[in-house]
């Protein structure tokens, strides 16, 4: 009886890290739909100005550049149910710009 508890536990446990490893969208696709949201955000308080430049300054912050202006957007969670798995759910949220005269 010892011995089929403790597969049964080693086949729950990696069910349940492989449902964990599943849960999250790799880091290189997560990082895409981060800049696509950064790059839109942006879009929509730079108007006009074609960017130059999108430069990641920190975890969840990015700094995209035109010619005249500098803008920092943050990347924020949204909040999710408990219990929920999937993708990372967020919204990027542009500052003020900062722009020559």
């Amino acid at each position: 009886m010892g011995i089929g508890r403790r597969t049964l536990f080693l086949g729950i446990a990696s069910v349940a890290s492989a449902s964990v490893a599943h849960a999250a969208l790799p880091p290189q696709f997560q990082r895409a739909k981060e800049l696509t949201a950064v790059v839109d955000a942006a879009a929509g308080v730079l108007g006009m100005r074609p960017i130059e430049s999108v430069q990641r300054l920190d975890v969840d912050l990015y700094r995209v550049q035109t010619e005249t202006c500098v803008l920092d957007v943050r990347i924020e969670d949204l909040p999710t149910q408990p219990g929920l798995v999937g993708p990372r759910k967020f919204k990027a949220v542009p500052g003020e710009p900062d722009c020559a005269q």
